[in-house]
């Protein structure tokens, strides 16, 4: 039997970093607010009972989600969470979603600033490919890796690998013959607020790219791609 103790200490978990519990092949993956995830083997019904009670609502027999990390909750009872992610709630009295969204104040609130990730949703069925990534850098203040923290339908066809695939996940552990070419553009974007327009040829996909990067935040690099005419 997992012990649940030890394993929130290992990983570094507690009620205020976790985002939303969800069943995924057979497994229990706990969503950190950093954007980091991890599977266990236990039911979902024991991680929440190792949390405050007050704090997370169990909406379904497979998910659980924080009450504070809630943005919205439909009328057919979506829920929408503060990075973006959605889940239905239970089929069965749709009038305890609207309830609970009462009780929150969702409905009465005033509209709050969207974050990154909440903004990026309006991207997701734009027709160029558009992903989001978190520079990581080295003790010396080198650009190492990324992290893909947002993409869009289209990534996934041009990259070729399923968006669930990429997020949240090393660029360099998704695709390990990767080029570090990119990297010194993409932490000058990240650093500097500085904008690049790259046209290069991707081993990865195979395909010659034009990729226009800015800004979004201090830290990320935003970057529509382009195939390119051969």
């Amino acid at each position: 039997m997992t012990d649940l103790n030890a394993c929130f200490q290992k990983h570094g978990l507690c009620a205020e970093n976790i985002l939303y519990i969800y069943r995924k092949d057979r497994k229990t993956v706990i969503q950190r607010t950093d954007g980091k995830q991890f599977a266990l083997f236990v039911p979902v019904h024991n991680v929440l009972s190792a949390l405050p009670e007050s704090d997370f609502l169990s909406i379904s027999k497979r998910t659980v989600v924080c009450r504070s990390q809630i943005v919205n909750i439909s009328n057919d009872g979506v829920y929408t969470m503060s990075d973006g992610r959605t889940f239905q709630g239970r089929k069965r009295g749709m009038s305890s979603h609207r309830r609970l969204s009462a009780e929150i104040r969702l409905a009465e609130t005033k509209p709050h600033p969207l974050s990154m990730l909440e903004k990026c949703s309006l991207l997701d069925d734009m027709p160029l490919a558009f992903c989001v990534i978190e520079l990581i850098f080295n003790e010396d203040g080198r650009g190492v890796d990324f992290i893909f923290r947002y993409c869009n339908a289209e990534m996934a066809v041009v990259e070729g690998i399923p968006i669930e695939e990429m997020l949240n996940r090393s660029f360099y552990k998704v695709f390990p013959n990767g080029d570090k070419k990119w990297l010194v553009a993409y932490a000058d974007v990240a650093l500097n607020g500085t904008k690049h327009t790259l046209h290069d040829y991707s081993p990865e996909v195979d395909k010659n790219l034009i990729i226009h990067c800015y800004q979004p935040e201090p830290g990320y690099c935003a970057c529509v791609l382009q195939v390119a005419e051969q």
